[in-house]
């Protein structure tokens, strides 16, 4: 038995000798920010940066500066979520609030409904909650996997931790990854391939960590000159020939209902003054009508909007930076009906 073990770990050791200076590299640049304190974790317009999970700086973010800024006002949502301006924002909630973005790259219902319960047993003062919704949200009712989509071990009590932690190792070592990251550190230049696959990322942004914010000001100078919508970029919006637009499948089940009764029973409790915006997408597909009322039941036919489907904002491309996310002047004219409706 003592012979069998000590071939098994020297089989082990001398299987490792090819892996070690990878993780010597790994655990030395901590490329995913994970193994590591950062009090900001993006530099605003940095040549190119590797492709963060969101939600795990949202929430690191978050514990990093709470206490100094004792938010209690919060955006949830995936990528599109982000646009909604927190300047704006506040100016219709008042001078007392301290806004927060908890959002997350592809966020689920379910990574919204941990979040919202996390806040909740941290007895955060919940006083307004904005919820950026749409039909990939929704369907969404359990945990994802994956290195950028992986749920922050904080907000699961860090049942996942070792989990968490060899997701990443496990996407460092992958050759794709690796073959870039080191092309990158040894030239310092982000070229075409690395930004395939979400390997890393090239868009300049300016990044505010205590709202948790960022802005992509360089494309919004772009489109003011009229340089941004070039024909390369112009492929991905596609023609939409809609007689009427199309609906989604119902995708407020049994699961989803649970959660976001849960979530309405802690804003009832915490007093929030809630709203759910239903994104504005290019594709023009709108939410299906029973879902929608599902929602207006539960939260209050006054606090959620729907903006799927065919309207002045689905109209023009002009509205978007691609056929995904819409600009914050979008948010801005959302918000300008969601809080002056009287």
């Amino acid at each position: 038995m003592k012979t069998f073990i000590w071939r098994l770990l020297r089989f082990l050791i001398i299987g490792m000798v090819p892996v070690v200076p990878f993780v010597i590299l790994y655990v030395y640049t901590d490329p995913f920010k994970v193994l590591r304190h950062y009090d900001s974790f993006f530099e605003s317009n940095a040549k190119g940066i590797v492709t963060l999970n969101q939600d795990y700086v949202s929430t690191k973010t978050f514990l990093n500066y709470v206490d100094e800024q004792s938010y209690n006002s919060f955006v949830f949502g995936n990528s599109r979520s982000i646009f909604y301006p927190m300047d704006a924002w506040k100016r219709y909630l008042g001078a007392e609030a301290s806004c927060y973005h908890f959002d997350a790259a592809g966020e689920s219902l379910w990574g919204i409904h941990k979040k919202i319960l996390f806040l909740f047993n941290r007895d955060t003062d919940l006083k307004n909650a904005l919820i950026v919704l749409d039909y990939e949200t929704l369907i969404q009712s359990t945990p994802k996997e994956g290195h950028l989509f992986i749920v922050a071990p904080p907000l699961v009590h860090n049942r996942n931790l070792l989990k968490f932690h060899f997701c990443f190792m496990k996407a460092f070592l992958d050759p794709k990854f690796l073959y870039a990251y080191i092309d990158f550190i040894r030239t310092g230049e982000i070229k075409p391939y690395m930004t395939k696959n979400f390997l890393l990322d090239d868009r300049p942004r300016s990044y505010d960590p205590k709202i948790n914010q960022m802005r992509f000001d360089y494309y919004e100078k772009c489109i003011h000159e009229g340089c941004y919508y070039t024909e390369n970029r112009m492929r991905c919006f596609y023609d939409r020939k809609h007689s009427s637009a199309p609906s989604n499948p119902i995708c407020i089940k049994e699961a989803q209902k649970e959660m976001l009764v849960e979530i309405n029973e802690v804003f009832r409790r915490a007093g929030t003054n809630v709203k759910l915006i239903i994104s504005p997408l290019y594709d023009q597909v709108r939410m299906n009508a029973q879902d929608v009322d599902y929602l207006q039941d539960l939260f209050g036919k006054a606090n959620v909007f729907d903006y799927s489907g065919i309207n002045e904002f689905t109209q023009h491309y002009e509205n978007y930076y691609e056929n995904s996310h819409y600009r914050p002047h979008v948010a801005m004219k959302l918000m300008d009906v969601v809080y002056a409706r009287k």
